[in-house]
């Protein structure tokens, strides 16, 4: 079981990564990542394609446990407790610490029923009225309330996809997550999506903890307090491994990186 997390502090630290190798099968996809996470913040993922970014994202929900050939090596500590000891549940844990994908995925369902889904399974005994009001809330911490509510029981489908991506997040704060993690929430939507998406996670920032993986570095620059920049290199077998090359607060990352392929991948030398 999980423990109930104590009121929070602003420099609060919710993940701490502890030498994390993970795997798929005999190959070691990602290494030694070790990193803290802090509560109430956005932190950005960025590095180029295939350096680890939402494998190490997904294993902060233990989405990868879907995979059957992933193991993870080192220790993920939510709130000083190893999210991978064997009596944590993964599906309370997926409860605490919700996930928006980098295509909007609503259900085939009415944009009320959206949003009802989570509470409903997580065996919400309310009344309606109670209901219709997580429903609401939910849309409006959304930022999409004033433009669903007299379409509640149209399909989900019905939206542009910028609105759509917006229900997911709804749809994901409906059960009252403590994280909400987001991989490339943003790269299927146009310009305008977007900068609403990046208003949305600045407010949502006052009450959840962000984790984005990102390739858009001017989206990091604009909404991250930190920023992990993961590249990769070459394998003897041919492949390449994930690593974390440097953590820090994001404007350090971007104005004064420590390691020169930091500076080579938001230079635009390389990605």
């Amino acid at each position: 079981m999980m423990e109930q997390v104590a009121a929070p502090t602003k420099t609060e630290t919710v993940f701490q990564l502890e030498n994390c190798d993970i795997y798929y099968g005999s190959y070691k996809a990602v290494r030694d990542v070790t990193m803290a996470i802090p509560r109430n913040q956005i932190t950005s993922f960025i590095g180029p394609s295939g350096c680890g970014k939402s494998t190490v994202l997904r294993c902060l929900n233990r989405l990868n446990d879907l995979i059957e050939s992933f193991s993870l090596k080192g220790k993920i500590l939510y709130h000083n407790q190893n999210l991978y000891d064997a009596d944590i549940d993964p599906v309370e844990v997926r409860r605490r610490i919700g996930m928006v994908f980098q295509r909007p995925n609503p259900f085939p369902k009415t944009i009320y029923d959206n949003i009802a889904y989570g509470p409903r399974v997580n065996g919400f005994k309310g009344t309606k009225d109670e209901m219709d009001e997580i429903v609401e809330t939910s849309l409006k911490r959304a930022v999409l309330w004033d433009e669903v509510k007299d379409k509640l029981g149209e399909s989900g489908f019905s939206l542009s996809g910028g609105q759509q991506q917006r229900l997911c997040i709804a749809r994901t704060v409906a059960v009252e997550p403590e994280v909400v993690l987001m991989d490339e929430p943003c790269s299927a939507l146009d310009p305008i999506s977007t900068l609403k998406i990046e208003e949305l996670m600045m407010e949502l920032r006052q009450k959840y903890t962000i984790v984005i993986v990102t390739h858009n570095m001017q989206q990091a620059t604009r909404v991250a307090d930190k920023t992990a920049f993961f590249n990769a290199v070459p394998t003897e077998s041919g492949g390449k491994v994930g690593y974390l090359a440097e953590f820090n607060d994001t404007q350090e990352i971007f104005g004064n990186p420590a390691e020169e392929a930091t500076r080579d991948y938001v230079t635009g030398r390389f990605g």
